[in-house]
């Protein structure tokens, strides 16, 4: 029914509005993304019901998976200093 892209799309910008907000602590933002994910499967997927938590769980995994990523990225803003001295040695 809908693109599955769009729906982790979705979801996971709903779990970014809760980390803003900070209606939830950050350590459940995972949980939130996957029951989200459910919730989305069952409502816009097409297929039995088997199928639709099937696409529910890939959707949250996805979305909460994107999101951990997108963190690790952006907290790695510097090159470590042992790193660093290492280049100046060669």
């Amino acid at each position: 029914m809908f693109e599955i892209g769009i729906i982790i799309a979705v979801v996971m910008a709903v779990t970014q509005l809760i980390k803003e907000l900070k209606v939830i602590p950050k350590k459940y933002l995972p949980l939130i993304s996957l029951l989200l994910g459910l919730a989305a499967g069952i409502f816009f997927m097409n297929g039995v019901l088997k199928e639709q938590i099937m696409y529910g769980l890939m959707i949250g995994l996805s979305a909460s998976g994107l999101f951990d990523q997108s963190k690790i990225v952006t907290k790695n803003k510097y090159i470590p200093k042992e790193r660093f001295t290492c280049l100046i040695k060669l």
